[in-house]
């Protein structure tokens, strides 16, 4: 036992030596908790409750910490937080960019299968301004910096990206999903602002497909991207009954994965951006009904509340949806 002891203490006293004895900022930042976060993004961790060593493993990758240090040390390299991990009421909590700095990069290696394949609508564009704040601030160009950034963020990653609008312009919804099913994706993310005739109302929404009728099944645009995929694969033409069967798989598959991805969405973003949440909901829009693959439609927040229209205008804010975004995905597809 005592043994055990003093190698514990060995240990803690070797990362302390490791990472240096960092003079923790007078700044305060948000703190969060770090099992919740661990949680979110399927990351492996444990505190020595002796040493106080926290190790965090992911994909074959490892980090360690020390409650009450500001430094992490992944894979060797020294990563420096805006504030210490401390214990509170009985957990760990860790600062704001831990998420950023030290979990996404966990998870970057964790497992995304080569050429996986997604596509990021910007929500409007061009003669399309969308909803627009008081100020002027206009949806279209909220989402696709936030999209660009996403991009960037995803690649990165190892992901294969596709936008269906990367510059301001006008694509009609017919044409996203058509984008959509000609990269034969494996999933579909359209990034929207919101607006309200409340200007309390704030905080982020994220849907998936409801079930659809029968007759939003045989959408002429649903059927002529049905027709799209049927070109690619390798099956007997023109067999009714084999469609058929692929048409009610590809339709299952995709309003229940859509759900979880919704899910994984709604909670990443929620605790990495800090945002409040106005929880999952379905619905029928164009760009979810008409696409064959799982897709989400993610409202980032409200341009008519002042407060959360000030964050959107902010750069950092909007690099801060697209990490955790990513992070959600890569969660998502390596579930």
């Amino acid at each position: 036992m005592y043994k055990k002891f003093y190698l514990y203490l060995i240990a803690g006293f070797v990362l302390f030596s490791l990472v240096g004895c960092e003079t923790v900022p007078t700044v305060p930042s948000q703190s969060l908790d770090l099992k919740v976060l661990c949680e979110q993004y399927n990351v492996q961790w444990y505190v020595d409750n002796v040493s106080q060593v926290v190790t965090l493993r992911a994909g074959g990758r490892e980090a360690k910490a020390l409650v009450g240090s500001n430094v992490v040390v992944l894979d060797g390299e020294k990563i420096y937080l805006t504030d210490a991990l401390r214990r509170e009421r009985g957990t760990v909590v860790v600062p704001s960019d831990f998420n950023t700095r030290v979990l996404q990069k966990l998870i970057s290696a964790g497992g995304v299968r080569p050429g996986y394949h997604v596509v990021i609508d910007a929500g409007h564009g061009g003669k399309d301004p969308g909803a627009m704040s008081r100020i002027g601030t206009q949806e279209k160009d909220i989402t696709l910096d936030i999209s660009r950034k996403l991009k960037q963020v995803l690649e990165a990653k190892g992901f294969k990206v596709t936008m269906t609008r990367d510059r301001d312009v006008f694509i009609p919804l017919e044409g996203r999903t058509e984008i959509a099913t000609r990269a034969k994706a494996d999933l579909f993310v359209s990034i929207h602002a919101n607006s309200s005739p409340s200007r309390s109302i704030d905080g982020l929404e994220v849907y998936s497909l409801r079930d659809l009728e029968i007759s939003e099944k045989h959408d002429p645009q649903r059927l002529k991207n049905q027709r799209t995929m049927y070109r690619s694969l390798s099956m007997q033409s023109n067999s009714p009954s084999l469609e058929g069967i692929i048409n009610d798989m590809l339709y299952n598959y995709k309003i229940s994965e859509s759900q979880i991805l919704a899910s994984y969405v709604n909670k990443g973003v929620s605790i990495g951006a800090r945002v409040n949440s106005r929880g999952v909901k379905r619905a029928g829009f164009h760009v979810l009904r008409n696409t064959l693959v799982p897709a989400v439609l993610v409202e980032v927040g409200f341009l008519t509340n002042t407060q959360e229209e000030a964050q959107l205008r902010n750069p950092l804010y909007r690099q801060r949806l697209a990490d955790s975004i990513a992070a959600s995905l890569v969660s998502f597809s390596t579930k």
